[in-house]
């Protein structure tokens, strides 16, 4: 999918919390409010670093079409590419560009699944490549630019 490398999880047609629980995958619990309203979400991370996340989609992620809002679907790829550039520089990262390209739509009961990898690596930020999918239908792509935050109470020079 998407060009990104890693190994494409093995995950069945029917999905459940608890086959994605015993294929490794953990509970994914933000440290941050806003992602209280998002329900819960999956997550694993790979030898390689590419960065997997998932959610089960509700009415409460969608828009007055019944479809899941473009909204959600990008605050889950930025929130996803964001943790492949933290898990990447072991430091915080802030999103300065995000592309999103929409390929086709989820509903509520579908299984979006995420995944986002590190691309290129300087001093100052970072690169990621990122996509979700349901199945084997793509929903989208995306490329983003990742600011790499000095720790606090840390100054140059």
């Amino acid at each position: 999918m998407n060009g990104i490398s890693g190994q494409e999880p093995v995950l069945p047609d029917r999905l459940s919390e608890e086959i994605l629980i015993g294929l490794g995958w953990k509970p994914y619990a933000g440290a941050s409010p806003f992602n209280a309203p998002h329900g819960q979400m999956y997550q694993k991370i790979d030898a390689d670093g590419v960065c997997w996340r998932a959610f089960r989609a509700a009415r409460a992620h969608c828009n007055s079409a019944g479809i899941v809002h473009g909204g959600m679907m990008m605050t889950f790829i930025d929130a996803l590419m964001g943790l492949a550039a933290i898990n990447s520089t072991q430091s915080t990262a802030l999103t300065i560009r995000l592309t999103t390209d929409f390929l086709s739509i989820a509903r509520p009961g579908d299984w979006i699944i995420g995944r986002a990898r590190v691309t290129k690596l300087t001093r100052s930020v970072v690169f990621v490549e990122g996509g979700a999918h349901v199945g084997a239908r793509p929903l989208l792509n995306a490329q983003g630019i990742f600011k790499r935050m000095r720790p606090r109470g840390k100054r140059a020079g």
